[in-house]
């Protein structure tokens, strides 16, 4: 390889790391928590029994539980048609679902769809599929972050400072419940 060749590499690879992408951080997230959730799928087919939350088998959780799951689904729905309508590169998303939190198509998965299947099947490696997916959200989602403050600068920080990163609550309604990150 050449010099002029690598030099070229080096600015394709700059150009990638400074650029949206439909995908976001999703690509690294699934990489970092998918052997730990196969595993667990496969712990909860073959000991159904494994940690189960049975202070969870009541109606009322229950009842709560498909309540949660409705709101995530409907979440996520309305999350992933208003970022498909609207994604642009080079345009920052900040109405809609995006106005309640930063990353709503993950937040839908990681806040509610997931826990509300942990309280449905009262089942605690579902509850912690949750667990490991934050954390590897947190973990994935600084690359992301860093191109959006490159490429929108003081409109992103004043973004970022208005909403909450993961967890859908209104700031302007809850100001002490504000995230810190």
């Amino acid at each position: 390889m050449s010099l002029e060749d690598n030099s070229l590499n080096q600015i394709i690879i700059v150009k990638m790391k400074n650029r949206m992408t439909l995908f976001g951080c999703g690509p690294k997230l699934a990489l970092l928590c998918l052997p730990y959730i196969i595993l667990s799928l496969i712990i909860m087919i073959k000991y159904p029994e494994f940690f189960d939350m049975r202070f969870l088998d009541f109606p009322l959780f229950k009842v709560f539980g498909i309540i949660w799951l409705g709101l995530g689904l409907i979440f996520w729905i309305y999350s992933a048609v208003y970022f498909l309508k609207y994604f642009k590169p080079g345009t920052l998303i900040t109405k809609g679902p995006f106005a309640l939190c930063r990353n709503p198509i993950y937040s839908s998965i990681i806040v509610f769809i997931i826990p509300a299947l942990a309280i449905i099947f009262h089942s605690g490696l579902t509850l912690s599929i949750a667990l490991v997916l934050y954390i590897g959200f947190k973990i994935s989602i600084h690359g992301e972050t860093s191109v959006l403050r490159k490429i929108f600068g003081e409109e992103y920080d004043v973004y970022e400072k208005s909403v909450n990163e993961l967890f859908p609550f209104p700031l302007y309604l809850f100001p002490r419940m504000r995230i810190k990150h």
